[in-house]
């Protein structure tokens, strides 16, 4: 029987084909990255493999404008789970997501997903607390986006997983690489893992946190990962755990 692996894979930033919001203008890595992702996708992604993505899938403002976007990438293989990114302006209800993408993702809104022996909770999330640039306006959407958070965790850690990843768009952690109150909901929840993504550019890359408070972190934006998968998981480690248990 062939297991299934978990990878992560988010911020694409589409814009239709050919692109119309070209991204190279923010550095020659960014030429031709619809084919990149498409490409490395094709080559790691199997069937029965799911991919989480941590938003900023298209720029379009409407959903009937990311269509075009989205099925491309319902067409690829694998099962396919997403949170929202601030730029996801064409996100809508699940259930219209849902039916105008026939079915091809699954949407993480005040809920949870199992992929295996795994649970996925998560939100876009929002800047830290404790952010330089945090105004007033900011705090009621952080307090809005932790209560969603901790839905989604209560929801996950129901299944009985042996492991919960929380996704977020945003990073946990403020400038000075500080943990924030919504890292802080995850050690409540016993989370693993947290995949997030947001962050882009070499000069932003530097002194990222692999972990905090014992939570493994892991950047998912595709420049970041020179547009290819991450993998998370091989489902095959768990079967072998299994085994030397009993």
């Amino acid at each position: 029987m062939t297991l299934m692996k978990l990878y992560a894979f988010s911020d694409f930033h589409l814009s239709g084909d050919p692109p119309t919001k070209p991204m190279d203008i923010f550095g020659p890595a960014w030429n031709n990255h619809r084919e990149k992702i498409i490409n490395a996708w094709m080559e790691t992604i199997h069937p029965e493999d799911t991919v989480i993505m941590a938003g900023d899938l298209s720029w379009a403002m409407h959903i009937q404008d990311a269509i075009s976007d989205l099925k491309m990438l319902g067409t690829l293989p694998g099962r396919k789970i997403i949170v929202r990114g601030n730029h996801d302006y064409w996100w809508d209800t699940v259930t219209k997501m849902t039916r105008m993408t026939d079915g091809a993702f699954e949407f993480i809104h005040n809920s949870a997903l199992s992929v295996g022996p795994i649970a996925i909770a998560g939100t876009r999330g929002w800047i830290a607390e404790t952010s330089r640039k945090l105004t007033e306006a900011d705090k009621p959407i952080i307090l809005r986006e932790e209560g969603r958070l901790e839905r989604s965790l209560e929801l996950a850690s129901k299944m009985n997983p042996e492991r919960i990843i929380a996704v977020l768009h945003y990073p946990p952690f403020d400038e000075l690489r500080n943990p924030t109150h919504m890292l802080q909901l995850m050690t409540k929840y016993h989370v693993t893992d947290c995949v997030y993504g947001h962050i882009h550019g070499a000069m932003n890359f530097q002194n990222l946190p692999e972990e905090l408070e014992g939570i493994r972190l892991h950047l998912t934006s595709a420049d970041y990962l020179d547009f290819k998968p991450h993998l998370l998981y091989d489902l095959e480690d768990f079967h072998a755990e299994k085994d030397d248990r009993e």
